[in-house]
């Protein structure tokens, strides 16, 4: 009896921990959760809540799909946390005259000073996540992120459009069952 091909070919084997979605992942969460403990003990605010402020702070008024853009959350998500932000004084929301269903989001002066009260925290968390690497170490990790966010990108695309033929699951030399 032949050897099947799983077993004349084993699969190639990429653990989970040497994967750089996983790895990214774990540490995008493990951040989010120390900014989520950090700003929900000293100013109130759930995640959510501090990302669309964070994004405020750097941007002039951006409509709702651009903050659900910018900050990873759906509509939906970003529409009721504004509801909150809107309710406790820190951001409003203007109708755009042209079309009613956009709406125009800005800090408020309290907003902006809530923007400026927990900046001093993702500056102390990004300084002490840079001085775990040499100059060197930290150029490289820059060029390296920014290499694999642009191919990333270019899969995601290649994927969404099907511009990049499907992998022959029976490479040549294979028998096909």
């Amino acid at each position: 009896m032949p050897k099947s091909n799983s077993e004349s070919h084993p699969a190639p084997q990429l653990p989970q921990n040497q994967r750089f979605s996983y790895r990214f992942n774990m540490i995008a969460h493990t951040l989010a959760q120390h900014m989520l403990l950090r700003v929900d003990r000293e100013f109130a605010l759930n995640l959510a809540e501090y990302r669309i402020l964070s994004v405020l702070g750097e941007r002039r008024s951006p409509s709702i799909k651009d903050i659900a853009a910018y900050t990873q959350l759906d509509k939906a998500h970003v529409t009721r946390a504004l509801t909150d932000l809107v309710r406790r004084g820190l951001v409003t929301q203007i109708v755009n005259k042209q079309d009613r269903r956009l709406r125009v989001v800005k800090l408020t002066r309290a907003g902006r000073a809530m923007v400026a009260a927990t900046l001093p925290i993702a500056i102390e968390r990004q300084q002490r996540l840079e001085r775990r690497l040499t100059t060197s170490e930290l150029r490289v990790l820059w060029k390296a992120l920014a290499v694999l966010a642009e191919e990333s990108t270019l899969m995601l695309s290649e994927v969404e459009h099907g511009s990049r033929r499907r992998r022959d699951p029976f490479p040549i030399g294979e028998r096909k069952p």
